[in-house]
């Protein structure tokens, strides 16, 4: 036990029997290469069915082909979704199913895999189609996408349960795994990254320093620095937030409505956000454009946002537009925001004499937020 992959070792060996002892002979020996040296460790795994008492589903992904994961027992599992959250950005090259020793009950016969970098879009890669008996099962990529997420979703399976002793989830060998939300590439996730997101909030695709590493914190890959790229740091900052697998996953309206429709050269335009029927809501964004001939950003009061922090951003990007960008997010397990509530106030300086048509201040690119990083845009 504990030997390292591809490394000598020296030993000794004598017979020990009812006549004695034999002298010490010496030998030495090799160990093989790791076969599971580019094996993804330590992945969260989430499955769309329950799991038998003592069986757990992460059981499937423990690096221990001894125990075995198995639905439950009085319930028909099929179809299901096994959802792997790798914790790191990869080059998918294989994975390998390791199916019960007997082939009994639950093990795959078909199904489709997915990939993800945010488990909201998913890209399908192909169906798979096994014979039902004990033999290892590889699933390869054959275009080494590069995810975060995995779903394999199951649509037959022995006596209709799931089952495994192990799935191992390989990346192209030699290549590197990326944190997502490690916006200065220093392999770890803290402050520095919260702080160039704060700097970069609002940067779209197009601006003049949005390509390179500002363009790889776009995580959800809209084009666009938001509520979510920055929450992918948040909440894994000050000890992290507590994730509830049993929390209803965000939903949700924003809304904007004006104190009313003319002002005076000067005067303050005050347009009140409302949050309607909000549900585990832990961070917001979205875009106001306004033409800066007409008015002037002077800033937010808060109404009801929480312990969440401000980062709204008043940004001229490089095509000349200027759009307000507000912002919140909560930094580590702070309360969400739920129900009906008046979020804050955007406050605004007309430069002249101005009428609001039902077409002005619009918000656009509205994004809500989760502490699970579901969202609904």
């Amino acid at each position: 036990e504990d030997l390292k992959p591809e490394t000598a070792y020296d030993f000794k060996i004598r017979a020990v029997n009812k006549d004695g002892v034999s002298d010490w002979t010496n030998f030495s020996a090799k160990t093989s290469v790791n076969p599971l040296e580019f094996a993804l460790p330590e992945i969260d795994l989430y499955a769309t069915v329950r799991s038998q008492g003592g069986q757990g589903v992460n059981k499937l992904v423990d690096f221990d082909e001894g125990n075995l994961w198995h639905t439950a027992y009085r319930d028909s599992a099929v179809p299901f979704d096994l959802i792997f959250d790798l914790k790191t950005v990869n080059q998918l090259d294989k994975f390998e199913y390791l199916p019960r020793e007997n082939a009994g009950n639950g093990t795959f016969l078909q199904g489709s895999v997915f990939y993800s970098n945010d488990r909201l879009s998913w890209t399908f890669v192909d169906s798979f189609y096994w014979e039902r008996d004990a033999r290892t099962k590889i699933f390869d990529f054959i275009k080494h996408p590069v995810a975060r997420y995995l779903k394999i979703a199951v649509t037959k399976a022995v006596g209709n349960f799931g089952s495994g002793r192990e799935l191992y989830v390989f990346k192209v060998p030699e290549t590197e795994s990326y944190l997502q939300g490690d916006i200065n590439n220093d392999h770890k996730i803290d402050y520095n990254d919260l702080t160039s997101y704060m700097n970069y909030t609002g940067l779209r695709s197009g601006d003049s320093d949005f390509e390179g590493y500002i363009s790889n914190g776009d995580i959800n890959g809209n084009g666009l620095i938001d509520a979510y790229d920055i929450s992918v740091v948040a909440t894994q900052l000050d000890g992290g937030a507590t994730v509830n697998r049993h929390d209803k996953p965000v939903s949700g309206t924003l809304r904007l409505s004006a104190d009313k429709s003319s002002y005076n050269p000067d005067e303050i335009v005050e347009l009140t956000l409302h949050g309607d029927s909000l549900v585990s809501v832990n961070a917001l964004s979205f875009a106001l454009p306004y033409n800066s001939q007409d008015y002037e950003f002077v800033g937010l009061k808060m109404l009801n946002t929480k312990q969440m922090e401000n980062l709204t951003y008043d940004r001229l990007h490089s095509s000349g537009a200027k759009v307000l960008y507000p912002t919140f997010v909560n930094i580590g397990d702070k309360e969400m925001l739920e129900g009906n509530t008046e979020l804050f106030v955007i406050q605004l300086k007309a430069k002249k004499k101005i009428k609001l048509a039902s077409s002005d201040l619009q918000i656009k690119d509205v994004i809500l937020v989760d502490k699970n990083l579901n969202y609904k845009k």
